[in-house]
């Protein structure tokens, strides 16, 4: 019996626009009273918390970051509402600024509710238009010394440009920092730290929250695209691939679904409780 859904959003429950279309927001309200929704994103908190009120489930968890952060509820951000943070040390988010600026790459650093953009370009702006969240800080030139005033510890770094900068940046940073790596494209590599993944933060809510203690990975269907959403789609019984997502993720799921742009999450969710 399937209690809880967790949905991975950019590539898998979102459409092109960034956006939950018509069809899935309607699925996915008809399943509300009768299982957990819960998101688990790379994104920052207030880049989700509209996609909440969208789908009417701002009362669910979040799993923010990769699962660096974990939010008892999409309420407005407070400390009382981190359930678990993990984060990567000052001193490495500024080596990474450090080989950003070297390598004339976009930085952004995330912490919390926090997003400061260390360059202010048409990375920032596409960022902007994807996720519907602003940065707090923008610098208007990464050379500006000014900045690593403000760099503290991060529960994100993502760094956007050109593929080849980003490999030396990461090859580089591979063997210097424990972290997660992940290139969701090839212009983007999305830093956070090495202890967390989605996989530990859902099981870290089936333990902390009282209404899940009796939810068992065996009762969740989790929806994914890319190589951050692996170990939650090995975890739980019904791990489901859409179907653009990368082979790693197709090769270890329970089933592939259609793609995000043809309402896979919400088109495999209706077939299967319908069966």
């Amino acid at each position: 019996m399937i209690k809880l859904i967790c949905s991975d959003v950019d590539g898998t429950l979102l459409n092109k626009q960034r956006e939950i279309d018509p069809v899935t927001r309607q699925i996915l309200s008809s399943l509300r009273g009768k299982m957990e929704i819960v998101l688990a994103s790379s994104r920052m908190p207030k880049a989700l918390y509209h996609l909440q009120k969208d789908l009417s489930i701002e009362s669910a968890p979040l799993i923010c970051y990769n699962g660096a952060l974990v939010l008892k509820n999409g309420d407005a951000f407070s400390d009382d509402n981190i359930l678990y943070s993990s984060a990567i040390a000052e001193g490495d988010v500024k080596a990474v600024a450090a080989l950003a600026r070297e390598q004339d790459i976009h930085a952004s650093i995330f912490y919390n509710d926090t997003w400061i953009s260390l360059k202010n370009d048409s990375w920032t702006e596409r960022e902007i238009t994807n996720t519907k969240a602003k940065p707090d800080i923008i610098f208007h030139n990464s050379r500006d010394e000014e900045m690593y005033s403000y760099i503290h510890k991060a529960h994100k770094i993502m760094l956007m440009g050109e593929p080849d900068k980003l490999d030396i940046i990461q090859n580089e940073l591979a063997l210097k920092l424990k972290a997660c790596f992940c290139r969701t494209k090839t212009t983007y590599l999305e830093i956070t730290p090495g202890s967390t993944n989605k996989s530990k933060a859902l099981l870290l809510l089936l333990k902390s929250l009282e209404r899940f203690n009796d939810i068992k990975p065996e009762n969740i269907m989790a929806f994914g695209d890319n190589h951050n959403d692996l170990e939650l789609l090995q975890t739980v019984k019904y791990g489901i691939a859409v179907g653009n997502a990368v082979q790693e993720i197709k090769d270890i799921a329970y089933a592939v679904a259609k793609s995000n742009v043809e309402h896979g999450v919400a088109n495999y969710l209706k077939e299967f409780l319908e069966a």
